[in-house]
């Protein structure tokens, strides 16, 4: 028996892609609705005339989509929404805001481990302070049913910091942005850049993903009257959350 040639290795590789666009077709119109069961694995070895790793490469890249869920035991099943929203609302001008307005997130669990560092440059040059500067970072993990659906990383200027409840893992009522209000700083901006893309390897690990999961990644920046008073870069599964942002009408 002669082994497969070069050239053909790379399209078996690639045969999944035309499984998963059909079934997310199907998804996505409607034939198949939230909790609907798929076709088993066989059905589909049968019916595309592929391996079972193919099928199954294809199932992986549906699940971290959020469309399709696994029952062990059971079968592939179209997922249904998540009821985990996450709510971003616009600073109005003059007005003092707790962090809960801004960071709740809908998990019902956060694990908070606090570290002392040197910031790297791209910190610094958020935190508009020297690289290698002291900060203090407040690492969460956020759970929900007992799953991890997001990542958050607190950078503070230990010249802010230093001596504070913000150096505490329980900061109190309101979280520490309440916290920065409470000892007198004016939040005055929040600037806000929201990307897309799969998750990093040590990401998708603290996430308990098998396959790097599609994930939002928001930046941001809270400044003062005359400095920028911290930065939070936050990682969440994009099929557990949805961004919605209310923004009022400009007053004529």
């Amino acid at each position: 028996m002669t082994s497969p040639s070069p050239l053909t290795v790379p399209r078996d590789r690639n045969r999944w892609r035309p499984i998963a666009a059909a079934l997310r077709s199907e998804i996505l119109s409607g034939r198949y609705a939230p909790g609907d069961r798929l076709p088993s694995s066989s059905e589909l070895r049968l019916r595309h005339r592929v391996s079972g790793q193919t099928v199954q490469h294809a199932m992986n890249s549906l699940r971290n989509e959020g469309l399709v869920e696994t029952r062990p035991g059971v079968g592939w099943y179209v997922r249904k929404p998540p009821d985990v929203v996450r709510l971003l609302r616009r600073p109005e001008p003059g007005r003092r805001v707790d962090g809960s307005a801004w960071l709740g997130c809908g998990a019902a669990q956060v694990v908070t481990f606090v570290r002392f560092d040197v910031a790297p440059a791209l910190i610094a040059a958020e935190l508009q302070i020297g690289k290698g500067a002291e900060i203090v970072v407040r690492e969460r993990t956020m759970f929900d049913g007992g799953v991890v659906v997001a990542l958050a990383s607190s950078y503070f200027p230990r010249s802010l910091s230093r001596g504070t409840v913000i150096e505490a893992e329980d900061t109190g009522p309101g979280g520490v942005f309440a916290c920065l209000l409470r000892l007198g700083h004016d939040i005055v901006r929040h600037t806000e850049r929201v990307t897309a893309g799969v998750a990093q390897a040590d990401e998708a690990r603290r996430f308990g993903r098998p396959d790097p999961p599609v994930v939002f990644r928001l930046v941001r920046i809270t400044s003062g009257r005359t400095a920028v008073l911290g930065v939070i870069h936050i990682v969440v599964l994009a099929d557990r959350f949805e961004l919605c942002y209310e923004l009022p009408l400009a007053s004529r």
